[in-house]
């Protein structure tokens, strides 16, 4: 579950951020076009941002009510080596169940 939720509607961004195990720490960023992932030295994906998140789920039924209105979510991340798969779950105070979104994110090649 993501312990840090933050929805900045002037920027449309949203910010998703697991807490650090005891034995790790931030490592960096990882762009992927719409998304920045944010890695801990022990490999784990333990933050996401989501550029233009209003546009990007809309194929969800996510739009700015529920985007200022989260009261939970959780999040995975799948990295392989052509691309990112990402599952959100979305809970917010408005709905009257979770919506769940699953992303491919293609990564260029090399």
């Amino acid at each position: 579950m993501a312990k840090l939720i933050f929805y900045d509607k002037e920027n449309d961004i949203l910010s998703l951020h697991k807490t650090l195990l005891s034995d790790e720490k931030f490592k960096g960023n990882v762009d992927a076009g719409q998304f920045i992932l944010d890695v801990s030295t022990k490999g784990r994906v333990i933050g996401i941002e989501v550029m233009n998140a209003i546009d990007f789920f809309r194929e969800f039924n996510v739009g700015k009510d529920i985007l200022e209105n989260l009261s939970a979510a959780n999040f995975h991340v799948n990295m392989r080596p052509d691309g990112i798969i990402v599952g959100i779950v979305f809970k917010a105070k408005n709905l009257k169940q979770d919506i769940p979104a699953k992303i491919a994110v293609p990564l260029p090649r090399q």
